[in-house]
């Protein structure tokens, strides 16, 4: 699956505001292994950046393969734990 990534005006500001750089994101989107929940035209992707720092990334599909990034957060330590146990679970 050939998924298209971008973020508009409103992405960079969200982002800013949360501290987190396109580049994190970025990384976190093209991360394996990673968690990947599609509920409805919302997607969240979870994932540890090259520097460590856990992040989820949360987007809206706007088109077919399509997603517009619309925020992302630092996830806390309990929530790495959680993540980390799926992705030993085998959960993509």
């Amino acid at each position: 699956m050939d998924e298209v990534y971008r973020f508009d005006d409103a992405s960079y500001t969200t982002l800013g505001a949360a501290g987190i750089s396109w580049q994190s994101v970025l990384q976190v989107l093209r991360a394996r292994p990673r968690i990947r929940q599609h509920l409805g035209a919302v997607l969240r992707i979870a994932a540890p950046t090259s520097d460590g720092q856990w992040i989820a990334v949360a987007l809206v599909e706007d088109g077919d393969d399509e997603y517009l990034v619309v925020g992302a957060r630092q996830l806390d330590p309990a929530e790495v734990d959680v993540v980390t146990k799926m992705l030993e679970g085998g959960q993509r």
